[in-house]
């Protein structure tokens, strides 16, 4: 560009006015995506006009390539890598990501059979069912205790 050139308009100028071949959506969205990307004007409707005239899209945005770019014109390092940066960037358009909760590792403790989110501790000796100590029943006698669980009230054995 000559230096005589007048300066594009801005996003405001184009924004506002009506009728200009600069009121096209995609012109304006890509535009928008320039400047937030912190292309001056000048950059950001240069490189509008390649990615209008080359009918690059906004969802085409994941497959753009430094080739590509390269290829459609745009020769500065900088700003080819300011462009694909657009791949990893939140777009406003979608919806938000659900944050991964961190995995925690796998634990395969005995659960109890009546509260599947408690680690079980006796073992009934007649059914074979796991309980916690919620669940289990005590019985003394013979010197010492014994557990049972609430459905065969026979006796259970300590894990």
């Amino acid at each position: 560009m000559n230096e005589l050139d007048p300066p594009p308009p801005s996003y405001d100028q184009i924004k506002n006015s009506p009728g200009t071949e600069n009121s096209n959506p995609k012109w304006q969205s890509w535009y928008r995506k320039f400047i937030e990307l912190k292309f001056t004007s000048n950059e950001a409707n240069e490189y509008t006009e390649l990615f209008i005239t080359n009918d690059i899209e906004i969802s085409m945005i994941p497959e753009l390539t430094d080739p590509i770019l390269r290829s459609i014109g745009i020769d500065k390092a900088g700003h080819r890598i300011r462009i694909l940066r657009l791949q990893t960037k939140p777009s406003t358009q979608t919806t938000t990501r659900n944050p991964v909760a961190p995995s925690r590792p796998v634990v395969n403790t005995p659960r109890c059979i009546n509260h599947p989110n408690v680690a079980a501790n006796e073992k009934c000796c007649k059914c074979k069912r796991l309980v916690c100590l919620h669940c289990r029943r005590e019985k003394s006698g013979d010197g010492g205790r014994r557990y049972f669980c609430q459905d065969c009230y026979d006796d259970c054995t300590i894990l």
